[in-house]
């Protein structure tokens, strides 16, 4: 039998891409997220999943998969067939604080995924028991400073967005504290509200309900702007320490090796998404922003992140594992 024209071979494989991409998904997607159910990351996941699930057919399922700051999800999603049925919620710190932590398996992880795009991002909130003697930041620092024992902080795990604002705090105030690591913002914060831990640099979109409840004190937000559900808790610039200032963000990414058809089909099913007022305002009522890019901005945006925070692993002290 005679071989086809290669022309023809490759005529074949462009027809069997765009038929995969018209076809998908025919069947569920899994969405996982590296952090414990209750937080904000799966919050936010939760509405995405829902309106994926409403634009494309078949179910969006999210999936919590906890461990190692996130290296557990990631790692699976990671090692997932590249076929866009699962898919990995990414952190800020998943991505490029992991690295610099994990040297060997967070580095791995990463070069085995692709960004599909940007989808969330969010400021950060500095709360506190409200039975600790604070109501600034100056004063948390100071009280770090002077007490017999060291004031302890809460985050979603090793080298997430949630410890590594918090240790920027600690470098800035060049105050003691203790890091208790949890499995996600969920339960981290639950230990603050009960007293069990006594300071949280958590997610706006995690701890604005019981910001909101009086359930913990804020002192302080890491956005430019003061919330508006919040108006009287200031920034961190207007609290005096300025370098505490940004967001923490949130990437889809998939296996590396994913058809790129089915890349740009989620790519414009997000974009859509986002254009959706009640979609926004969701994800705003949260504390957040839903965002939207295309796989190549994603990439520049994970590239100049792992070098903002190399300098705050190294400097905060935190050991390779």
């Amino acid at each position: 039998m005679s071989r086809l024209p290669h022309r023809f071979v490759w005529l074949i494989a462009w027809l069997s891409m765009i038929s995969l991409a018209q076809a998908y998904p025919d069947r569920p997607v899994r969405l996982i997220v590296p952090f414990a159910a209750g937080g904000g990351t799966d919050a936010m996941t939760r509405i995405l999943a829902d309106r994926l699930q409403q634009r494309l057919g078949p179910r969006f399922l999210v999936e919590n998969v906890t461990g190692a700051a996130g290296n557990a999800g990631a790692d699976r999603a990671s090692h997932a067939p590249p076929d866009g049925y699962t898919l990995l919620i990414g952190s800020m710190g998943v991505l490029t604080v992991n690295p610099w932590i994990y040297t060997s398996t967070g580095t791995a992880i990463l070069d085995r995924l692709v960004p599909v795009s940007m989808i969330f991002d969010t400021g950060h909130i500095f709360v506190v028991n409200p039975a600790l003697k604070a109501t600034s930041l100056g004063e948390v620092a100071e009280l770090a400073r002077t007490s017999e024992k060291p004031l302890t902080f809460a985050s979603a795990g090793m080298g997430t967005s949630t410890h590594l604002y918090a240790e920027l705090f600690r470098l800035a105030a060049k105050a003691p504290m203790t890091h208790v690591p949890y499995r996600g913002n969920g339960p981290a914060l639950t230990d603050v509200v009960a007293g069990h831990v006594q300071i949280m640099f958590d997610q706006i979109a995690s701890a604005s309900g019981q910001a909101k409840s009086g359930s913990v004190r804020p002192l302080a937000v890491t956005t430019k702007q003061r919330l508006s559900f919040l108006p009287n808790v200031p920034t961190a610039a207007e609290a005096g320490y300025p370098q505490l200032m940004g967001t923490s963000w949130t990437a889809l990414m998939a296996p590396k090796d994913a058809p790129p058809d089915i890349i740009a089909v989620l790519g414009r099913t997000l974009t859509e998404i986002a254009a959706e007022p009640e979609t926004r305002e969701k994800i705003e009522a949260l504390g957040a922003n839903i965002l939207t890019s295309t796989p190549q901005e994603a990439g520049e945006i994970i590239a100049r992140e792992l070098e903002r925070w190399r300098p705050v692993v190294k400097a905060a002290g935190i050991p390779e594992n």
